[in-house]
């Protein structure tokens, strides 16, 4: 009796497993969302979606980018260093209160945008661009206001 269970346990070990193919259907909401589903929906318009696999990115191209960022992080910092070497900063005086002016400006632009977006009531195309310009002043102030 041994023999025979270690028999079928071996079998069932070796029978090759198929992918299951699950249909996987993908449509738009009447508020512009994208759903996808193994189920199709009922009263909604969908199509059929085929999963095409993963996205890979190349070890070398990651490690190109992290030098080209090490890079410029070192030119950064030694243009800094040398204009506090020379008795020069961007801080002094006037420049400091445009700055600082310019800096409050973004967040109150940022702030509004994102009580805007909040708030609802706007077009896909409306919230679309809103966020682009929410991905760009935050940027602008990133790189105006926030770094040393």
């Amino acid at each position: 009796m041994p023999g025979w269970q270690l028999f079928s346990v071996m079998a069932i070990l070796l029978v090759p497993s198929f992918p299951v193919d699950a249909q996987v259907y993908k449509w738009t909401d009447p508020d512009g969302v994208v759903h996808y589903g193994d189920t199709a929906p009922a009263q909604q318009a969908h199509e059929s979606f085929r999963f095409e696999g993963y996205s890979e990115v190349e070890m070398h191209e990651n490690i190109r980018a992290s030098d080209a960022v090490s890079r410029g992080r070192r030119q950064l910092n030694a243009r800094n260093r040398s204009a506090r070497n020379s008795g020069k900063t961007r801080r002094d005086g006037d420049d400091a209160r445009k700055r600082e002016a310019r800096c409050q400006t973004l967040v109150e632009r940022i702030e509004w945008i994102d009580s805007r977006l909040r708030a609802g009531g706007y077009s896909v195309n409306q919230g679309n661009r809103l966020r682009a310009e929410r991905r760009d002043l935050s940027g602008k102030r990133a790189w105006q206001c926030l770094r040393n």
